[in-house]
């Protein structure tokens, strides 16, 4: 009986051992993200456009056309937590809405950045640095820029959406997600 208390007493101690070696192994070997990140701010810009189509070409009546958009500005945060440096190589934004469809918008490009702010002069409060695409962001750096994103939706579609977030695409390393709370604007 002594025997078989004992033999049960090793085995408890080593599967205790065994437990504690794999869960320091676990906790020591969990590397913490390259890059931390949010959505500081987050303006959105409906824009309702009717066009007029095939008025008096030919006979034809014609008619109205309507198009709905919405630009998304979103103001982002990024800090290069890792020892090395990151190369930023896209950034873009996932909008998943109400009724189950996904769209997915890159930021605009720099010249296309500024033809935004030309083509809507109401948006001019708005206006910052853009967030550039070709950044390398060396160890403990972190930077701040504007991102505008596109979407051929209503301003309704997106208050009833199920989820906005951001990414950020590195060279070598995994995509930082930034989620903008559903219920925020």
């Amino acid at each position: 009986m002594d025997s078989t208390k004992r033999t049960l007493l090793i085995i408890l101690a080593a599967i205790v051992i065994v437990v504690v070696v794999t869960g320091l192994y676990v906790y020591t070997g969990q590397k913490p993200p390259a890059a931390t990140g949010e959505i500081v701010n987050l303006e959105i810009f409906p824009v309702h456009s009717q066009l007029r189509v095939g008025a008096g070409a030919q006979g034809i009546q014609g008619g109205m056309e309507t198009y709905d958009q919405l630009l998304v500005l979103a103001r982002i945060k990024i800090h290069n937590q890792a020892k090395i440096p990151l190369f930023v190589r896209d950034v873009s934004a996932n909008l998943d809405l109400n009724n189950g469809d996904s769209q997915h918008s890159t930021a605009a490009s720099r010249s296309d950045f500024q033809n935004v702010f030309t083509a809507y002069p109401q948006l001019a409060s708005f206006k910052g640095e853009p967030l550039p695409w070709d950044l390398t962001l060396n160890p403990g750096q972190t930077v701040e820029g504007l991102a505008v994103f596109h979407y051929p939706i209503t301003k309704d579609q997106w208050d009833a959406r199920r989820s906005f977030h951001g990414v950020i695409s590195f060279q070598y390393q995994q995509d930082l997600l930034l989620p903008w709370p559903p219920g925020k604007k």
